[in-house]
């Protein structure tokens, strides 16, 4: 299935969730991406590469890097980036910068399925999850700053369903207690037959002990294949849970609205008062999430019909800074309507400015977004199928 979704995305084409970077530290080349090139065979490798500037030339994986073939999904916390294995990768790599400012591999943490995602608990602990079809256990590991597993736990997941298999869309961990989004999916079909609610399960941190499914029925299922944006939050502790269903994201079937709910700071229930309808202000369902501070997120919104996407497709997305207290939306001047990679987006915030890459016709393409007056700036110009993750160290 992830074959036949990449291969629709690179048809097309010819990438919270992230936690930003609080201290960057000026080097030579402060940005770094990860850029996922397709062999002649079909196989893909991904190369880590720093740059200096993203806003003009050609941006090349040439004779730099680190390279990593094989199937990865990567993810910044702090002056970290992780490097998470799929398919039959089942290890977790950090990459940072040596006192030299070259891009380093540390720490490499293997485990028994693959790592669905990673979160910061604190300054000294990350907790990585594990959704699989290949076990009945969610499993919780949390690790150190050498990439190290601390402790494992494991819950069964009839806890959570008794229908088929959850599929990972988002985790965070906010005032002792763990918040796990998922929707339910046929592993083998991947079609999802149960549409007509919000789930988010909630266990007791740091103890991992299953504590309860809270629901509502005012959407339908929380994230999407392989978004990971399924749950924000503000500096605040509140979060924020985006919901959509949309066929361009792996569902076979929508039962239900589309929409953003709200677990309020302290609480473990969903705030009945809060329903942020993004189909009725803005015309499309927010597929992808990054959120940038004071209430604003920055948003992928699919602008098609439920019953006018393409299945797989994460297509026709239209860039947007979103208010998630007024509910309000300002889409972006300057950046076409676009395709989406169908995974974790691939994003960077750096104070103001947003920074992605999106495909067009003459290829992948940098853009720098000013958060503050809605503008996007074509930049330089990418050599790859796809940019898997957009950093700043």
């Amino acid at each position: 299935m992830l074959g036949l979704f990449t291969g629709l995305v690179f048809s097309s084409c010819s990438s919270d969730d992230d936690e930003v970077n609080p201290n960057p530290q000026p080097t030579d080349e402060p940005f770094v991406l990860s850029l996922a090139i397709q062999g002649s065979e079909g196989n893909f490798t991904y190369y880590t590469v720093p740059f200096e500037d993203v806003m003009s030339g050609t941006l090349s994986a040439e004779g730099k890097g680190i390279e990593q073939p094989g199937y990865f999904d990567f993810k910044q916390i702090d002056n970290t980036i992780y490097s998470i294995g799929g398919l039959d990768d089942v290890n977790v790599v950090g990459i940072t910068k040596d006192t030299e400012g070259e891009l380093v591999q540390t720490g490499d943490a293997s485990f028994t399925n693959s790592v669905s995602d990673i979160v910061k608990a604190d300054d000294n602990t990350l907790v990585a999850v594990t959704l699989s079809a290949n076990s009945d256990m969610v499993t919780f590991h949390t690790l150190n700053e050498n990439i190290s597993v601390t402790e494992t736990f494991q819950s069964p997941i009839s806890n959570l369903t008794a229908n088929d298999v959850p599929a990972y869309s988002g985790m965070r961990i906010e005032d002792g207690n763990v918040f796990l989004s998922y929707y339910i999916s046929d592993p083998n079909t991947y079609a999802t037959d149960y549409t007509d609610v919000a789930q988010v399960a909630v266990y007791s941190y740091p103890e991992f002990e299953f504590q309860k499914v809270i629901t509502d029925e005012r959407v339908g299922p929380i994230g999407g294949f392989n978004v990971k944006s399924g749950l924000i939050e503000d500096e605040d502790g509140n979060i924020f849970a985006v919901s959509h269903s949309n066929p361009a994201n792996g569902f076979s079937q929508f039962t239900n609205d589309s929409g953003i709910l709200k677990i309020n700071s302290g609480e473990t229930t969903f705030d009945a008062d809060y329903f942020f309808d993004l189909q009725e202000v803005a015309g499309g369902n927010p597929v992808h999430l990054i959120y940038l501070g004071n209430g604003k997120a920055f948003a992928e919104i699919n602008m098609a019909a439920r019953d006018a996407q393409a299945m797989w497709s994460d297509s026709p997305l239209q860039s947007a800074i979103i208010d998630l207290n007024n509910k309000t939306v300002n889409f972006i001047t300057g950046i076409p309507q676009h395709n989406g990679a169908g995974r974790r987006l691939a994003a960077l915030q750096d104070g103001n400015y947003v920074y992605l890459t999106i495909p067009g016709e003459q290829g992948v393409s940098v853009y720098r977004i000013d958060t503050t007056n809605y503008t996007a700036t074509k930049g330089a110009d990418v050599e790859a199928n796809f940019v898997a993750g957009f950093f700043k160290l």
